[in-house]
């Protein structure tokens, strides 16, 4: 483990800790969504890639931690099964809008996909599309209805299990959420009680 923060550079530096995260909120190239809390230096993303054809391979992981400045520590596991599927890894700044993620080992799947564990392939990411996410979640819920305000009627939108949302806001109950999908994007308001629990 300690192999993979040197590789990565992440190492402790004076003055580094509690500084404020330059690590962007958004949806990165590559399916990667990244929410950033600038508050407390909370970190959660989502990683969601399909490669096609038979037999197809999927790369699922959430992930969460804390940033210090440029870097921080993760824990990443299926959503859902932050216990049954944990593996650690590391996130690192590579200067504006873009950014290095590194893991100890692979996900079921990843290892056909896209890369996390290999230090001479880096998985390297750049922002597409800056947001102003606090968190990423994802959806539990066969599917998850759009509303426009807490209480109201939902509208036709919806996502569904798996998809993963940046959140913008949440008060009991709800989060205020936009999905970004390949062709299509949604946002509005989420029940919470269709989201994955906050690890």
């Amino acid at each position: 483990m300690r192999g993979l923060f040197l590789a990565l550079g992440l190492v402790t530096l004076p003055g580094l800790a509690g500084a404020t995260p330059t690590i962007a909120s958004g949806a990165y190239d590559n399916t990667l969504l990244i929410g950033v809390d600038p508050a407390s230096g909370a970190v959660s993303g989502y990683f969601d890639m399909t490669q096609g054809g038979q037999p197809s391979f999927n790369c699922i992981f959430y992930l969460k931690g804390r940033l210090a400045g440029r870097m921080g520590k993760l824990a990443t596991f299926f959503p859902g099964d932050p216990k049954g599927d944990l593996i650690a890894g590391a996130l690192r700044s590579l200067g504006p809008g873009k950014l290095r993620l590194a893991l100890a080992t692979e996900h079921g799947g990843c290892a056909n996909v896209r890369q996390f564990a290999d230090m001479s392939r880096p998985a390297d990411f750049a922002l597409q599309q800056a947001q102003p996410w606090t968190s990423v979640r994802v959806v539990k819920a066969n599917k998850a209805y759009f509303y426009a305000a807490p209480g109201a009627a939902h509208g036709k939108a919806y996502i569904v299990k798996g998809d993963g949302v940046g959140v913008r806001a949440t008060q009991p109950g709800w989060a205020q959420a936009d999905f970004v999908g390949e062709n299509s994007a949604s946002s509005g308001w989420l029940r919470e009680s269709d989201l994955y629990p906050a690890p």
